[in-house]
């Protein structure tokens, strides 16, 4: 995130810099002509009255060039943002609509688990330990097995550069969540990480019906979750075998299948084994930091699609700024 700030500072300053240089330039240029002219000042006070105002003319036109320099690409840097917000928002007001109930807070990614608590108080939910059934309960645990499967393997189809990898996660997420589960996809697939994650048992701690069609869970599982750095000798690895989250699951109006509308990680890790929210766990079993190997073959594979990552990462900022420099060059010349 600092380094994406950090380009996003250097190419404001670069559009300025090189307005300063392009009025620079001009400004050089009118000075010239106004001291070429300055010989015949001489011979009348005219002339040079009239080489003045020209020359404060230019300097005026330059000054509105620079301006509109600037107007134009700080546009096309608010029209970039908003148009990710709208994005965003279109997303979020796609599964409000859907699943009755839903409110924007309960869409929220990466929550820390003070804050979910908060804003379940706020929205006077409270869990209880019976509001679901055993068989809803039974339901509701397949259907997040199922997507932490799903997403372990969508890492593994991305190392292979296939195109679908998230075509199974999209019928098990919302598009808030989905979206946030593909950043995440992407980030650890560059750096050569996977995650597989197989539950074998699970139960719904406590529960809420928010709406027959909304229902927040404290959900326990048990089975192997192991998240391994194919690219840095394994050495930066863990695994856990019991953890606890809290699970939004919606479904649409008149619909049977349960989705995941977000996840707030009761521990949410990096390789180092420090918890992504700085947060202490839902779960008292912890987990284990140990020397995790896969086969030769996804180390292989790891290394390829970074390879192809840095490759199109490289190849986005070479055309970014071959667009960058046409459209500069472009309003130099409409603005003559």
């Amino acid at each position: 995130m600092k380094r994406a700030n950090f380009f996003k500072r250097w190419k404001i300053a670069l559009v300025v810099i090189i307005t300063k240089l392009l009025t620079f330039h001009a400004a050089f240029a009118s000075m010239g002509s106004t001291g070429g002219g300055g010989g015949s000042s001489s011979g009348g006070g005219s002339s040079s009255s009239s080489s003045i105002i020209s020359s404060g003319n230019d300097k005026s036109g330059d000054s509105f060039k620079a301006f509109l320099f600037v107007l134009f690409f700080c546009g096309l840097y608010i029209l970039s943002s908003v148009s990710k917000m709208v994005v965003r928002l279109y997303r979020r007001t796609r599964d409000i609509t859907e699943v009755n109930g839903l409110s924007k807070w309960m869409l929220i990614p990466n929550m820390k688990i003070k804050d979910f608590k908060q804003g379940l108080k706020r929205a006077k939910i409270r869990l209880e330990n019976d509001a679901v059934d055993n068989q809803l309960a039974q339901s509701l645990v397949e259907t997040y097995a199922w997507a932490q499967f799903v997403y372990g393997q969508s890492i593994r189809r991305c190392f292979a550069d296939s195109s679908n990898y998230l075509d199974q996660l999209k019928s098990q997420l919302g598009r808030v969540s989905l979206s946030t589960m593909h950043d995440e996809i992407i980030a650890k697939a560059s750096n050569g990480i996977i995650d597989d994650v197989l539950v074998n048992h699970g139960k719904v701690v406590s529960a809420q019906k928010i709406s027959p069609d909304l229902i927040i869970a404290k959900v326990q599982v048990s089975g192997i979750d192991s998240e391994v750095n194919v690219l840095s000798d394994f050495n930066s690895s863990f695994k856990r075998q019991q953890w606890t989250d809290y699970v939004v699951f919606g479904r649409k109006q008149g619909s049977a299948q349960w989705k995941i509308y977000n996840i707030v990680y009761g521990a949410h890790f990096h390789l180092n084994g420090e918890d992504f929210n700085h947060q202490q766990s839902l779960d008292i079993s912890g987990y284990t930091e140990e020397h995790l190997e896969v086969s030769p073959e996804l180390v292989k594979s790891a290394e390829d699609y970074k390879k192809r990552f840095n490759r199109r990462k490289n190849v986005k900022t070479v055309i970014r700024w071959i667009v960058f420099i046409l459209g500069l060059l472009f309003v130099n010349h409409i603005l003559g």
